[in-house]
């Protein structure tokens, strides 16, 4: 199974950026944690509390900035493919305070020649140097490999075909999912946003937060709980499943999460798109359904939205009114889906967008 991050990591820098930024090393730092649906999990733990704000004159006191990227002076960003251990000491058979993720973001309180001291959400402990990056390096990076995300703040928010309040609604999206930014706010009240493969569109700036999405340090507690949601969640989701093959058919779904997306593609391990990703799935265990979205809605017995079980397929217009996107349901108020380019095969709440169909391969 290939495992990826579901936060877009690129480490294809510039010269500058490499010269500043270290390379890996000891492995042992790296906290590796493979259960599917981790970051989906700790997405919905993090929205749920909150997250100290990072202010530097807490720790280190008022100054002018003095560097490139002033937003990022007095603070570090983890460079990482996982997530990096944070110690109560300045060593490594320390006591192991939280950890710190994927483009994890952290207040610098004290700087070391090996270990630097960082504060970030309710973590306070240290991290090695070697996955760290600081201030110009670190806004540079930032700049260079995280995409901008769009988290809506209302109730329900439509996206529009143009930047106008007046013209077509292509989708309607839920309060607290966030989508990837195509262009940010040019200061005309309009964020340009896609919402899938098949779907972009222009929101009210006023109804989302953009910002890059970085995440926090996380606290040994705080991961024990998300655990412990996670393994609700799991058991809540199988509970849903009336048969084995539905079962069977989802789990082997869940494996590919984190593989890339390609239009037109079908192959679950280097890249397919959203129906390709739903025939093969189907295709492993005998199923052989019609290649495209709109031909699966067309030739598959349909289901009510409110009856849908595991493993049934969910279907979404596209911006022309057509069936332009597919996912498959998982239980739990989840799906799976091959989302776009950016993100890959991720895994999102059933009500990321609003779907117009569903249908159904296994009825027994």
């Amino acid at each position: 199974m290939k495992k990826k991050s579901l936060i877009c990591v690129v480490f294809a820098l510039s010269g500058a950026i490499s010269m500043l930024a270290p390379s890996f090393v000891s492995n042992a730092e790296i906290l590796d944690d493979s259960n599917v649906g981790i970051t989906y999990a700790l997405e919905e733990y993090l929205n749920s509390i909150k997250v100290k704000e990072l202010k530097e004159s807490e720790v280190m006191g008022e100054k002018e900035p003095t560097c490139k990227y002033p937003e990022f002076e007095g603070k570090c960003l983890a460079y990482v493919e996982e997530a990096v251990n944070v110690r109560k000491e300045p060593d490594e058979e320390a006591e192991r305070v939280g950890s710190l993720p994927v483009h994890g973001i952290a207040l610098v309180v004290e700087k070391g020649d090996t270990w630097t001291l960082i504060e970030s959400g309710i973590t306070m402990g240290y991290v090695r140097n070697d996955y760290l990056l600081f201030g110009d390096a670190a806004g540079a990076y930032a700049e260079a490999t995280c995409p901008q995300k769009a988290k809506v703040n209302t109730t329900t928010l439509y996206v529009r075909e143009e930047q106008d309040e007046n013209s077509n609604c292509v989708t309607m999206i839920p309060e607290g999912e966030s989508y990837e930014v195509i262009e940010a706010d040019a200061g005309n009240g309009w964020t340009h946003i896609r919402v899938d493969s098949d779907i972009d569109g222009y929101v009210s700036s006023d109804y989302v937060d953009v910002s890059y999405g970085f995440s926090y340090a996380l606290s040994v507690a705080e991961e024990e709980e998300i655990r412990r949601q996670q393994e609700e969640a799991e058991k809540k989701r199988l509970a849903e499943m009336t048969s084995t093959k539905r079962m069977n058919v989802v789990m082997y779904a869940l494996q590919f999460v984190g593989n890339p997306y390609v239009y037109g593609g079908t192959s679950l391990t280097n890249g397919t798109d959203c129906s390709g990703f739903t025939m093969s799935v189907y295709a492993h265990f005998g199923y052989y359904i019609p290649r495209t979205a709109a031909a699966q809605m067309q030739g598959l017995s349909s289901v009510d939205l409110n009856s849908i079980q595991p493993g049934d397929l969910l279907f979404y217009r596209d911006s022309s009114g057509g069936i332009g996107h597919v996912t498959m349901y998982i239980g739990g108020g989840q799906v799976v889906h091959a989302s776009s380019s950016t993100t890959g095969i991720i895994i999102s709440s059933v009500g990321y967008r609003t779907p117009c169909g569903a249908a159904r391969v296994i009825w027994d």
